[in-house]
């Protein structure tokens, strides 16, 4: 919109319009029904797209409808236009979740949760599948906190990947308390959060009897079990070999009364160790379960 520049009878002066000088006989300016039309056209074009009726009696609604909600719409996420950030907009930006809700039971999760916060509840174990990575930007996120009784799986569509720590899985479990956020990341899934240290080379570990566990610190615990042969003797492996050293091994016989158990001096290795049993009466005997626990690093 403009003045009406081309209407030579509108007598503007200087671009602009002037009133009537009663004194000197200038007559002002005129306003051409074309350009009045115009401008009411573009004010109550705005007053409609703020999902106001124009009214005669009101002389505000120009201002309403530029504060409504109708107006200025909340781009999608990622939107990377030069369109108007609302501050709906804005605040998901800066980090903040587009909304949150819980889940308890297996569950197909759709673009709509991207930018969610995603509570895992219940007592029994589920799986819920993440969207399908195609349909979605790099970045896409979701983020997952685990407040389940029992282990909860977090898996991908078809062919897709999800990767915690750099591995490439199909799935992932969450325990209550892990948290994890998901991120697309050129057609994988990347995971960062508590939930993917169980996943590092650092923290690696076997659940069970034999097995062992890695700590940051760079020390590994390893356990296991074994009998004794004849000479009351059993060599024990451990599950991995200490990277640089092993340093010490303890271990209790599985019995109804007292016995002692040792290292056999110059035998432990980065792999192994032999071990000795004998009763209260310095007895040797084959079949004796023996449990040990070593440490090295």
């Amino acid at each position: 919109m403009d003045y009406p520049n081309s209407v030579p009878s509108a007598g503007l002066v200087n671009g602009r319009f002037v009133d009537e000088d009663l004194i000197t006989g200038k007559p002002g300016s005129l306003i051409p029904a074309s350009w009045g039309n115009g401008v009411t056209q573009e004010i109550l074009g705005v007053v409609r797209a703020g999902g106001l009726t124009p009214s005669e009696a009101s002389n505000t609604q120009l201002l309403g409808a530029l504060r409504s909600s109708q107006l200025f719409q909340t781009a999608a996420p990622f939107d990377v236009s030069r369109s108007a950030a609302t501050s709906e907009f804005v605040q998901r930006a800066l980090g903040n979740y587009a909304g949150a809700r819980g889940v308890s039971a297996a569950t197909q999760l759709t673009a709509a949760d991207v930018g969610c916060s995603i509570g895992l509840g219940g007592n029994s174990a589920y799986t819920v599948t993440l969207p399908d990575i195609l349909n979605l930007p790099n970045g896409a996120t979701i983020g997952f906190h685990c407040r389940s009784n029992a282990a909860i799986t977090i898996a991908c569509m078809g062919n897709t990947q999800i990767s915690p720590q750099g591995a490439y899985l199909s799935s992932i479990v969450m325990n209550s308390g892990e948290s994890a956020n998901v991120v697309k990341e050129n057609g994988i899934w990347t995971v960062y959060g508590t939930a993917s240290l169980k996943y590092a080379a650092l923290f690696s570990g076997w659940s069970g009897n034999p097995g062992y566990q890695k700590h940051a610190s760079g020390n590994i615990d390893q356990w296991g079990f074994g009998t004794t042969d004849a000479n009351g003797e059993m060599w024990v492996s451990f599950p991995i070999s200490f990277p640089n050293a092993f340093f010490s091994c303890v271990a209790t016989h599985v019995g109804g009364d007292g016995a002692m158990v040792i290292v056999i001096g110059g035998s432990a290795t980065k792999q192994g160790v032999r071990l000795k049993v004998r009763n209260a009466l310095n007895q040797v005997a084959a079949g004796w379960t023996v449990f040990y626990f070593a440490k090295g690093y």
